[in-house]
């Protein structure tokens, strides 16, 4: 619609306006957020980044991942904003008698009106059942209801309404029609930044500069601290000050949809931590610029610290690349290193310096496992495997048909292995508990000893010492770690990673009997979510003869057990045990056998059902049949 002059000057006046508004209401929105330090480079593999931006927001996988029904909704309606963003440019040079989508598209103009105008239903319809589901539907639905999300949601709608209404053969009130479309894309913006709805701004940036890997953790430079003046020194996250930029862009990023508490185990469990509330807390400190709030107490309780597993589940589940662990794990190396306030995981820390495990028994428990069961020392041959105990396969003795299992199957594939004398605790738990000093001491000792020996292939039952050795103590190491000839591993692999390859070249014959016996997996948080690995235990189950009943929260959306940040050795003095949870899943879906691929999560699931197996006895036990039928 070609506007006549004077109101061609309103709207220039009233573009101008808004542009003015919004660019300086951003501008103080840019600023929060780059008050906070840098905490590590976020700008590498920039092409990398780009594309897993691209698939995140583009193809929106994260957001239909989790609520498939929902998910699609908002796609259509992702879909109508990128879309109708041509629409709404044209809409505004046709009131100055110009156009750029007729000169660029030519005698496909019909075509193009055509798809617009079913995506124009199409947004509609989702937005209305969008609508339906918060405001209606308040007992099922999970997400926040507040007058900005209806307002956006009747400006969409409107904007649909009015612009089917323009397309139409006979449009109604065609002049009030365009300045009602204008009139709402001009307010638009601004109802943007002063809600929730700023993370169709900021999510991509979010996605973008986000960690590679889940709970990845810059080490703290203790050398420096140490040299460094007292009142310069931070231990963590101590005050709202130290929180970094890309943490106070996910403050203000958030979108509120509650899908990182609905995944929690502390807060399924009915305990103190709400991942979505601690993130809201720290954007209302952001705003009103209280950087002198400590973060632990202020944004997020210290009770509600001690109940995080770091399992992952909150960050897994976000859709706009909020990273829950880093506030997390800061917070609590505030607590550990710098206030010592609300500190859970002292007698841990404790057991470590003092015995070398979290079980507080002699060391010499070890080398009579080792005695015990002759597992062989290892000894740097080539091609010679290390099997990385971990603290729980050592020290435990309720395990120990696990490590005899998985010693006979090794013996049955003809593996050149071995095991250490002396193994130091990885230092897995003490960091996620925020003891950063005594983590890097037991990661310096590990590398240290694996020089020594002159170890180049790992293997562990542990996921948790996979993913520390694979991952923290190489980060220590240096960045040489994995050249062929730096003298640190270049091969760690989990037990059923390990098992799957030598089922799959057929070092390793399996017998199933004819039979396959039904067996429920549980999929450890560090193997499945943090590694991505949750075929090879799948196959390897596959293969021993047994047919999985899978569990409803599975592979990367499983439900922690509750074992992580010292979990499996810790009683909670408050509060429901957060394998509750996990526990009642299994038992209601009516699982015989459970099969685990984490010594940790043996200990902690071992009583949910009548029998509960390691991956290793299962394969063990279908080794041992093919053996007995040799005999016969």
């Amino acid at each position: 619609m070609h506007l006549p002059f004077s109101e061609q000057l309103l709207l220039s006046l009233l573009i101008l306006l808004s542009a003015g508004v919004f660019l300086r209401n951003l501008y103080e929105k840019v600023r929060q957020i780059v008050q906070g330090p840098a905490d590590r480079v976020r700008t590498d593999r920039p092409w990398w980044r780009l594309s897993r931006m691209i698939r995140e927001v583009l193809l929106q996988t994260r957001v239909i991942g989790q609520r498939p029904v929902v998910g699609a909704l908002h796609a259509v309606v992702f879909l109508g904003f990128l879309l109708f963003g041509l629409e709404t440019l044209e809409h505004f040079l046709r009131a100055f008698g110009l156009s750029f989508l007729e000169p660029v598209l030519g005698p496909a103009m019909p075509a193009f009106r055509a798809l617009m105008t079913v995506i124009a239903i199409l947004v509609a319809t989702a937005i209305l059942g969008l609508a339906f589901r918060r405001f209606v539907l308040v007992k099922t639905s999970p997400d926040p209801r507040s007058w900005t999300s209806a307002v956006v949601a009747l400006f969409i709608f409107l904007l649909m309404l009015t612009y089917l209404n323009a397309v139409s053969a006979g449009p109604i009130a065609p002049r009030a029609n365009w300045w009602l479309h204008a009139l709402i894309i001009l307010v638009f913006p601004h109802l943007i930044l002063r809600s929730k709805h700023f993370h169709i701004l900021m999510a991509p940036l979010s996605l973008f500069f986000r960690t590679e890997r889940l709970g990845d953790y810059t080490p703290l430079d203790l050398e420096a601290i140490a040299e460094a003046d007292i009142d310069d020194v931070s231990l963590g996250l101590e005050k709202v000050s130290n929180v970094p930029w890309k943490m106070r862009m996910d403050f203000l990023t958030c979108v509120e949809c509650r899908r990182c508490t609905d995944n929690c185990p502390a807060a399924l469990a009915g305990n103190e931590l709400d991942p979505r509330a601690f993130v809201l807390s720290g954007r209302r400190a952001v705003k009103a610029n209280r950087g002198d709030d400590e973060v632990g107490g202020n944004i997020v309780s210290e009770a509600a610290l001690g109940f995080c597993a770091t399992c992952g589940a909150c960050e897994n589940g976000c859709p706009v690349g909020v990273e829950h662990l880093q506030l997390i794990v800061g917070a609590k190396r505030a607590q550990a290193l710098s206030t010592g306030r609300g500190v859970v995981a002292s007698d841990y820390f404790r057991s470590i310096e003092t015995y070398g495990n979290p079980f507080k028994v002699p060391r010499s428990d070890r080398q009579k496992l080792i005695c015990d069961l002759a597992l062989p020392r290892f000894r740097g041959t080539e091609g010679e495997w290390l099997l990385w105990l971990g603290c729980v396969w050592g020290y435990n003795p309720e395990l120990r048909s696990a490590v005899k299992a998985f010693k006979d199957v090794l013996a049955a594939a003809g593996i050149n292995w071995g095991v250490l004398d002396e193994e130091p605790c990885c230092g897995h738990h003490s960091r996620r508990q925020g003891e950063e000093s005594q983590f890097q001491d037991l990661a310096r000792r590990s590398i240290e000893v694996l020089r020594e020996k002159g170890v180049r292939r790992i293997v562990t039952p542990c996921p948790h010492c996979l993913h520390t050795l694979r991952h923290e103590h190489l980060q220590l190491a240096g960045s040489n770690g994995c050249r062929d000839n730096a003298p640190f591993p270049l091969q760690i692999v989990h037990y059923s990673e390990l098992l799957n390859g030598l089922i799959g070249r057929g070092s390793l014959q399996l017998k199933t009997n004819g039979t396959r016996r039904q067996v429920t997996y549980h999929d450890p948080c560090y193997l499945a979510r943090y590694e991505g690995i949750s075929n090879a235990p799948r196959a390897v189950l596959a293969a021993a003869g047994a047919t999985i009943h899978e569990l409803p929260h599975r592979r990367e959306s499983t439900l922690c057990c509750g074992g992580g940040a010292a979990g499996f050795v810790r009683e909670l003095e408050s509060g429901q045990r957060l394998d509750r949870v996990r526990r009642s899943e299994i038992v209601e879906s009516g699982a015989t056998v459970l099969v685990t691929a984490c010594p940790e999560c043996r200990m902690m699931l071992s009583a949910a059902v009548d029998e509960t197996k390691d991956l290793a006895e299962v394969v063990a036990e279908s080794v041992q049949a093919g053996h007995a039928e040799a005999r016969v």
